[in-house]
């Protein structure tokens, strides 16, 4: 993933200041551990911004964190998934409203290998079989015969329990996996072993002795390479939208704190927290259903 320039960074520390005119607001997050670092810099870069806000950002289990909104002890869900049916039945129940459950960022995960690996592209279901260790030679799937060695992120990143959660189905990693909290450490592994396969978030820039395997949803429809292209426009199948979820139509600080993680400024935050940025189309649909009447 493209990192946040340090000129870029310079210019969110200098931005304005401009005090809320609504008095002191101090809103309440809770939801999905794997997004609290993005949220905290996000509500840290708007309280910078606006001084009369204030938060409090909290990682909870998703359903423990709707269960709150419904309740009011909630303002904002951070979760990766959208809300179920039976939540908007006991939201509707209590309060009479609709969620409004708006994509702020996007997780997405990348299969690298070493680059004198003939293997370029992968299906979900040939992957699931090689990180489940199923799979245990590259021969295999169409490579070289030599043995298979998973590399990952460990459980700090949140792509492991992304990876299993989406595309393994009753799968699990192997407990083979040689993991690390840390994104470089990872590529370093893997760029050091030929027979080596990672997964972690994509930072192309980390270290240019990897490469990214292109992915097909299924055997019979075409590879996607993790290019910003494709990520954006929804083609690479490796990724999952994250949403700030409200109880009805937010107004006040609330909606306006939504409405700048969705600009310019806070997506460039939400890029520095190692998430994938939104696209202009989603940005504008998040807007969008902010500005619903």
């Amino acid at each position: 993933m493209k990192r946040v320039s340090t000129v870029l960074v310079s210019i969110l520390l200098i931005a304005s200041v401009a005090v809320a005119q609504d008095g002191f607001t101090k809103m309440r997050i809770a939801g999905s551990p794997s997004m609290v670092p993005c949220s905290e810099r996000l509500t840290a870069w708007y309280h910078n911004n606006h001084p009369n806000a204030s938060f409090t950002v909290e990682g909870a289990a998703i359903p423990k964190a709707i269960a709150a909104l419904i309740a009011g002890k909630a303002d904002i869900v951070q979760s990766s998934r959208k809300v179920l049916g039976g939540e908007v039945g006991a939201l509707r129940e209590k309060t009479g409203k609709k969620f409004v459950q708006v994509p702020v960022a996007t997780e997405v995960a990348g299969i690298l290998v070493h680059p004198a690996n003939p293997i370029r592209e992968l299906s979900i279901f040939d992957l699931r079989r090689i990180l489940s260790g199923a799979v245990k030679n590259w021969k295999q799937v169409g490579g070289n015969d030599a043995p298979i060695q998973i590399y990952g992120r460990n459980e700090s990143s949140d792509i492991r329990e992304f990876i299993e959660e989406e595309f393994m189905g009753d799968a699990s990693v192997a407990a083979s996996a040689i993991t690390f909290p840390k994104n470089a450490a990872l590529y370093a592994a893997v760029a050091s072993d030929k027979n080596g396969i990672g997964y972690g978030s994509i930072n192309p820039e980390l270290n240019p002795n990897i490469r990214f395997v292109a992915i097909k949803a299924s055997a019979s429809e075409a590879a996607v390479a993790p290019t910003t292209e494709n990520i954006r426009e929804h083609r690479y199948p490796l990724v999952r939208p994250l949403y700030f979820i409200f109880a009805g139509e937010p107004s006040g600080e609330l909606r306006r704190f939504g409405e700048w993680a969705l600009s310019g400024q806070g997506q460039l935050v939400v890029e520095a927290a190692e998430l994938w940025p939104l696209g202009p189309a989603d940005r504008e649909q998040g807007k969008t259903l902010l500005a619903a009447r």
